[in-house]
Parts: structure tokens; sequence; C-alpha cells
């Protein structure tokens, strides 16, 4: 029996489950958890979990496909996050911080810039350096006319994709060819070119950022996007340290846990599964070292 507290989006504001430890090993400090383009909250909810164990006070967040939140990745109020953030402050933590993998390091990145004083750090997995287009799934994959993100009722900037349709029959081929899922090529014009209004202005932060990627992510180019991130921190004067653990193995779904999802990715099988496990594993490691310095 789970003594884990709920929150829902009609009573609370937010959609969402705190998982407190038993031996608080990072007392005043807990950290938000939510996850990609899955859209689950079960993911998320293994996230927490996995923190919880180590330690720390981790709330799993739903931002979409669930009660009273969008059923698609277009136009998402980033307002729950801020809800729940401000609901840990109110609870005592003194620290938080955001933890978002894929779609939700874009939503950790966005929301770190706009939440300067209630977001105390970020780490974001496979992350992206401007918010993108918003698109639904549906039926397939459909490109929405619209930003992923809105933020107190306003629409954040994004990079478009520059087509009207989805190009399943390009990603499909080029899938096969890679067997792998891979969204690569569809990505780099925002990553390398993006409307310069939609680059995630991660200098805005009040604290310190974590990215974490691999360079086998075919799914989208975090890699690079990483390094943009980092490049505008450096150039900006950042004033709070500042990481990126780049590994060289592993896939898109890069999680200190195991998922039977992440065999869509070469990178997390075959010759190169302990591999992908070991850098996954020292990622959490170095993640929890990340957390001593807020």
């Amino acid at each position: 029996m789970s003594t884990n507290k709920i929150y829902r989006m009609k009573t609370d504001g937010f959609h969402g489950e705190l998982f407190c430890p038993a031996q608080d090993g990072y007392p005043g400090k807990a950290l938000i958890c939510f996850s990609g383009s899955d859209g689950k909250f079960e993911l998320s909810r293994m996230l927490a979990q996995v923190f919880q164990t180590h330690g720390l006070t981790a709330l799993a967040l739903a931002y979409v496909m669930e009660e009273g939140l969008p059923q698609q990745f277009c136009r998402v109020p980033i307002d729950p996050l801020e809800a729940a953030a401000a609901r840990l402050h109110d609870m005592g933590y003194e620290k938080v911080g955001l933890w978002g993998i894929s779609k939700g390091a874009e939503l950790a990145l966005t929301a770190g810039s706009l939440l300067p004083g209630l977001v105390n750090a970020v780490m974001a997995a496979a992350p992206m350096n401007t918010v993108c287009q918003g698109f639904s799934m549906k039926k397939g994959i459909t490109i929405m006319q619209g930003s992923t993100w809105t933020f107190h009722g306003e629409e954040v900037p994004y990079s478009s994709f520059g087509m009207d349709k989805f190009p399943l029959g390009r990603v499909l081929g080029k899938s096969l060819k890679a067997r792998e899922l891979t969204m690569y090529d569809l990505y780099i014009p925002l990553v390398e070119n993006p409307n310069p209004d939609a680059v995630i202005q991660a200098e805005k932060i009040t604290g310190p950022v974590l990215l974490i990627s691999s360079k086998m992510d075919t799914m989208w180019p975090s890699d690079s996007a990483a390094e943009q991130v980092m490049k505008r921190l450096r150039q900006h004067g950042f004033p709070y340290f500042c990481q990126h653990l780049s590994y060289d193995y592993g896939g898109h779904l890069f999680v200190p846990m195991e998922l039977r999802l992440a065999k869509f990715f070469r990178g997390d099988r075959g010759k190169y599964r302990e591999l992908s496990r070991k850098a996954r594993m020292d990622s959490l490691e170095k993640t929890l070292e990340f957390v001593t310095r807020w």
C-alpha cells in the first residue's frame, strides 16, 4: 500500500505523486521528475522511485495525457510545474530541482529559465537547446501549428520544423535503414539554426545546470544541443556550476534504470547493452554528486 502523497490538477493545480525516502540523505532538497514524448506518468514515477531509493525526495510530475492536462504536445502549460515547485517550497524544501529527459529535458531547461528563484537546479538528459514546434501523437504523428509550451497563457516562441506534414515515409525509411527509431534529420535544422527568439535562455536559471547526453543518440541531436546550451551559458557568464556529461555509449532513453523501450535504440542493445548500462549508472552517481552542489 503506497503512502505517497497524490496530487491532482483539479485540487492542487498539478498532477503528481510525492516519493519521500525512509531516510532523507539530502535534507531541504527535492527533485521534480518528468518523462519525455512517451507522455507516460509511469516513467516519471519510476524515475522518482530511483531517486527516492537513493535518499532524495522526488515528485513525479505529469504534464500531458492525464486528467486536466493536454492530450498532445502542443500549447502545454508550464504553469502546473510552477505550482508543483511552489508547493514543495511551501512544504519546507528550500531547493527544488528539475530532472527531465528528451521532451522533458526541453521542458526542464525552459521552465528553469522562466521560473527564477522557484527552480534552483536543472538536470536535462538528452536535451534540446530550443523550444520546438508542437505535435500530436493521436493518430500517428501530426505537426501542429503552435509552440509545444505556454506560460501564463502566452505561447513560448518556438523553432518551426518548416513543414506542414510529418514526413512519415522518410522517417520510417531512415529508421529501418538504421535499425532504430530516428528523427535526427528532422531536428538538425532546429538545433543548428533555431529561431533566435526560441533559443532557451538557460542563463536565466538561478542554480546549477547538468546536461546528460549520449553520442549514440539518433532520435535527435541531443549531444550537439547540449553543447549549444553550454556555449550559451559560457557566453553569458553563467555564475553557477554547469556541466555536460557526454557519454560514448547509450541511446536516447538515457535513464538511470532498465527500460524495455530502450531496445528500440541500437545504443542500448547487443554489444552496446552493458556499456550503455555502465554509462547510465555513472550518470546517476554524478547526478547525486551534483545534487550536493545546490
